[in-house]
């Protein structure tokens, strides 16, 4: 039974309401969001459509660069792949440039609830260059040479420092790593044992910056990163389905993320699918390469990016 007092209300009042119910169900749907920063990507939109730019301080910054190429005309929902370029550059107190030098696109297919994330480590060539260095410039450049590289179309892009990294990470009570060796690196204060782990603003940034454990140096501190990504995934998504987590999350980001060209209906469409997202089934790939110092594409990239560009997701072995 209706309560009276409702039906009592004018229709235009009605209207207001169930707008205002459509507008929380769509931001109540956000499940992911983006380390590195990234830590919360999918939550970040979501919590934009509060507070465009930052009210605090920024942790991370989100920034349309393409519109989606599809959507179903009835529910209005994504069904076109698209893909989101996720950076973490390494301004910081001392060190001006903010190169990305962790860059990490992740491929999404709404039709197929299905997703890959191939990581580019941040010393392959490109137009002469690293191509970390074109997010000195800003994150769209950085986005344009990385599609460029990829052939891939970027939508979104995804930024964040060192301090937001920290922020994001403390912010949301610290995530639960799966540490996969040994670590124990003076140059980035990383100390871990293998295994679940749970790490703290400073703890995760160590992991995520550790190369010099590693005999493939850098390849190896990107792939750790891409695991990293996932684990804060699947918390951010665990965190969504209650209201005390989703609130915490909406409030952090609604305070500290600065958006750039995000509107209500991306909000409403990616929150559809970051519920069908499986965090666990999302591929974590790194680029094929080859050479040292400046890394070129491995015979078998051409082929990888193909299949990644077709429909977001990688099927076949590279």
């Amino acid at each position: 039974m209706r309560d009276p007092a409702v039906k009592d209300l004018p229709k235009s009042k009605l209207r207001i309401g169930r707008k205002t119910k459509r507008v929380l169900l769509a931001l109540a749907g956000a499940t992911t969001a983006f380390v590195l920063g990234c830590m919360a990507i999918f939550a970040a939109w979501l919590a934009g459509v509060h507070v465009p730019i930052a009210s605090g301080a920024t942790y991370l910054r989100v920034e349309k660069l393409a519109p989606l190429a599809s959507a179903d005309r009835e529910g209005g929902g994504l069904t076109a792949p698209f893909f989101i370029l996720l950076v973490g550059n390494d301004s910081r107190p001392g060190v001006g440039g903010a190169r990305g030098d962790a860059l990490h696109v992740l491929g999404v297919n709404p039709a197929k609830h299905q997703a890959t994330m191939i990581d580019i480590p941040r010393d392959t060539c490109w137009n002469g260059d690293k191509i970390n260095a074109g997010n000195t410039h800003g994150p769209r450049a950085q986005a344009n040479d990385v599609a460029g590289l990829m052939g891939v179309p970027i939508s979104y892009v995804v930024d964040v420092d060192f301090a937001g990294f920290l922020g994001l990470v403390d912010g949301v009570g610290g995530v639960d790593v799966h540490v996969p060796t040994v670590m124990h690196d003076t140059y980035s204060g990383a100390y871990f044992n293998p295994g679940l782990r749970h790490m703290t603003g400073t703890d995760a940034l160590a992991f995520s910056r550790d190369r010099h454990d590693f005999p493939s140096s850098d390849i190896i501190r990107t792939h750790n990163q891409g695991l990293l990504i996932l684990d804060a995934m699947r918390q951010l998504r665990a965190k969504m389905q209650n209201a005390p987590g989703e609130f915490r999350l909406l409030a952090l980001l609604g305070r500290h993320a600065q958006l750039d060209g995000i509107g209500l209906k991306d909000l409403y469409r990616l929150s559809r699918v970051a519920f069908s997202l499986n965090p666990d089934q999302i591929q974590n790939i790194t680029m094929p390469y080859t050479g040292g110092g400046c890394l070129g594409l491995g015979a078998s990239a051409a082929g990888l990016f193909a299949d990644f560009r077709d429909d977001g997701i990688v099927e076949s072995p590279h």
